[in-house]
């Protein structure tokens, strides 16, 4: 039997803000419809900024974009659409499909803020994790694993804009 295969998981540090929109570039060119964005890090460690970055690269508003806290879901209008959530929250996977999560993020991108708040079996064919941790000052520390289907294949995050 052939061994499982796993999804390519890459480690780098975003140095600023320019970098952070540079991934969010190279993720809007990647991502397709039906995809998930499961997001992590400790508070302040960028997901919002980056959903932000997405959501411009996607051609939506980024003005749009705040952390959905307090109202839990947030859609964008973008070529393709943006359904983020905040499970900081939400108790289990239970609360995301009552938010009517499964129904509104297919054929959009889903974006997952403390996914790990909803840990369930996402298809590990579609899934992105994204994992963002303070590494001094302005700089991030990411470590992102890619779906499934792109078997290996590698993001592209240039080192200049």
């Amino acid at each position: 039997m052939p061994a499982p295969t796993l999804p390519a998981m890459q480690e780098f540090v975003l140095d600023d803000l320019a970098a952070t929109r540079r991934l969010a570039q190279e993720l809007a060119a990647a991502v397709q419809p039906g995809d998930l964005l499961l997001l992590d890090g400790p508070l302040g460690a960028g997901k919002t900024a980056l959903v932000r970055f997405l959501v411009e690269a996607l051609g939506g508003d980024p003005a749009q974009v705040a952390s959905p806290t307090f109202t839990l879901l947030h859609q964008y209008a973008a070529r393709l659409p943006v359904i983020h959530v905040d499970a900081y929250r939400l108790a289990g996977a239970g609360d995301l499909a009552g938010l009517g999560f499964d129904e509104l993020s297919e054929g959009a991108l889903g974006v997952i803020e403390w996914a790990e708040r909803v840990a369930c079996a996402f298809p590990a064919e579609v899934c992105w994790s994204v994992n963002l941790a303070h590494a001094g000052e302005d700089r991030r520390r990411v470590r992102l694993a890619t779906p499934l289907r792109l078997r290996g294949k590698w993001l592209h995050v240039p080192d200049e804009g």
